[in-house]
């Protein structure tokens, strides 16, 4: 039987709370109750192979009903060029089938499906509209649900064109641009080396933290989908809980959740779950899962 997970969630809640403790005001966007979207991303990229016919997408639910209407808008971002956003989608129904081909967004900015290549990243954000008239983006998304990982995607979502994977084009210097871990490993540069195995790559250091034990630093094998790109990390230990939050414990492990490589533009996305133990008594905890993504320099 699987042990009960339990959160480490609640060290950051203390932390927080003892820091704002004298703001009178905080300084963030005022926040909005009420309407909001979920989604269940169900096909996660959008096949190369299959351009004209794959698509990317899910099913939108409302779990209460007091949403009028909910809109996305994308844009292209192909070479390091990044396009105006545009309207792509919108529903008044719930739940709805979100299905967006390369035809559908080129259409949306206005170019031959032909213009869209391998690697191509979407970016879209998204609006919900209540039926009391207010509006919500994921800028005034109450806290609480933004913190659900369901619920964001509601309102920022991403996706790529797939392309097959090559190590050549895999290994070099990455530079880590997003890591739900904060200041630890966002912005954080290492170094991405070939595996023993055909189709594996490295990660050397991706969290910016030492082996605790041996001061070395932790390697993250990926094994990739040459087809695809799509990753599997089998569980493997990341970095020292210590960095992240607490003294204590084992050094904290991963493994996939999702995740792609796209070597023809240097980019790998994923979203790890972890384990780690309590040291004293073998209690076994997690962060939940954490997303992590890197750009080749």
């Amino acid at each position: 039987m699987k042990n009960i997970f339990k959160t480490l969630f609640v060290c950051f809640l203390a932390i927080s709370l003892t820091n704002c403790e004298d703001n009178e005001k905080s300084p963030l966007a005022e926040q909005v109750n009420g309407a909001y979207v979920l989604i269940d991303i169900e096909s996660p990229v959008i096949d190369v192979t299959a351009i004209t016919t794959s698509t990317y997408g899910g099913t939108l639910r409302a779990p209460v009903d007091n949403v009028a209407s909910h809109e996305f808008e994308v844009r292209r971002v192909s070479g390091g060029i990044a396009s105006e956003f545009v309207p792509i989608y919108s529903t008044t129904t719930f739940p709805a089938d979100f299905q967006i081909g390369a035809g559908d967004i080129a259409t949306a900015l206005g170019i031959d499906v032909s213009e869209i290549l391998p690697g191509d990243r979407f970016d879209f954000v998204g609006k919900t509209t209540g039926t009391d008239g207010s509006v919500v983006y994921e800028s005034n998304l109450n806290a609480d649900l933004l913190g659900e990982v369901g619920q964001r995607q509601a309102y920022r979502l991403q996706t790529f064109v797939s392309c097959p994977f090559s190590i050549e084009e895999a290994i070099g210097t990455y530079q880590v641009v997003e890591c739900d871990l904060g200041s630890l490993c966002n912005g954080h540069t290492f170094e991405m080396v070939a595996g023993e195995e055909p189709n594996t790559i490295v990660m050397i250091d991706p969290y910016n933290s030492d082996d605790p034990d041996t001061g070395e630093d932790f390697e993250v094998t990926i094994q990739v989908d040459p087809n695809s790109g799509e990753i599997t990390i089998a569980n493997q230990e990341a970095f020292d809980t210590g960095d992240a939050c607490c003294p204590g414990f084992s050094p904290t492990s991963v493994s996939t959740e999702v995740g792609f490589f796209f070597s023809c533009v240097g980019v790998v996305t994923t979203t790890m779950d972890t384990t780690l133990e309590r040291l004293s008594d073998g209690a076994r905890f997690t962060f939940g899962p954490l997303i992590f993504q890197a750009q080749k320099l």
